[in-house]
């Protein structure tokens, strides 16, 4: 954007500001629609114009010149609705005069240079872009912090299994569990094991739904190995 518009990271934040302030001393409900009011004002100027010209250019004999009239009259009656609606939406400085804006050279309050030779307008249109990429970035970060918290809690879970799983693997653990004979202690073995590739895989799935969301593209993680992989296969010997 900033290529496009021949703009410094300064003078565009200068733009955003410039909105900013005239957000503020405009602020109204009706403001919300001020944009649609005045491009409508735009369309209809230039379509009476159009209409115009041609009048006075007509072949068509007195009925074509009648029937321009006609439409030019009813132009008129709703650009002179639309002119009073919009009025009541700016500040006095932006008010438009029906005779000013048909004449030949028309220059709208929202294309007039705002103490930098720079349109309203155009600032709007950057203001909108920054104000847009600003609300993505702080979405990604939220979506970046959620991620990290979910992924502590499956590591957390991760450590808790290993190390239940290395103390299962301990001749000094087992006499000591409760009483459970060989067959309990495979049991809880493989439940463990079970439950500690079931989070290997959570773990996987995470991590390439992180980089595809993060990343737009669809990646694949199969070749990934973690140090909980590494012992992923417990024996039921």
């Amino acid at each position: 954007m900033k290529t496009q518009m021949a703009v410094t990271e300064n003078q565009l934040e200068g733009w955003v500001n410039d909105i900013k302030e005239w957000a503020e001393a405009t602020t109204s409900p009706k403001n919300a629609d001020a944009d649609a009011v005045a491009n409508r004002i735009e369309v209809l100027v230039a379509s009476i114009k159009r209409r115009s010209q041609r009048l006075y250019k007509d072949t068509d004999g007195t009925k074509g010149r009648a029937r321009i009239r006609r439409k030019i009259r009813e132009e008129k009656r709703i650009l002179i609705s639309v002119v009073e609606k919009y009025n009541s939406m700016v500040p006095s400085t932006e008010k438009l005069v029906l005779d000013s804006i048909l004449s030949d050279e028309t220059v709208w309050p929202w294309q007039l240079p705002h103490g930098d030779s720079v349109d309203l307008r155009t600032k709007r249109k950057a203001f909108d872009i920054v104000m847009a990429v600003r609300r993505l970035e702080e979405e990604k970060r939220i979506l970046i912090a959620k991620m990290d918290s979910h992924w502590k809690s499956l590591s957390t879970r991760a450590d808790t299994l290993k190390e239940m799983s290395s103390l299962l693997s301990s001749e000094t653990l087992k006499s000591e569990l409760w009483g459970l004979n060989e067959d309990g202690i495979k049991g809880l073995q493989s439940l463990t094991m079970k439950r500690k590739q079931a989070i290997t895989r959570m773990m996987k799935h995470a991590r390439d739904c992180y980089a595809q969301v993060l990343t737009g593209t669809d990646m694949n993680f199969q070749n990934y190995t973690d140090e909980y992989d590494s012992d992923s296969e417990l024996s039921d010997d």
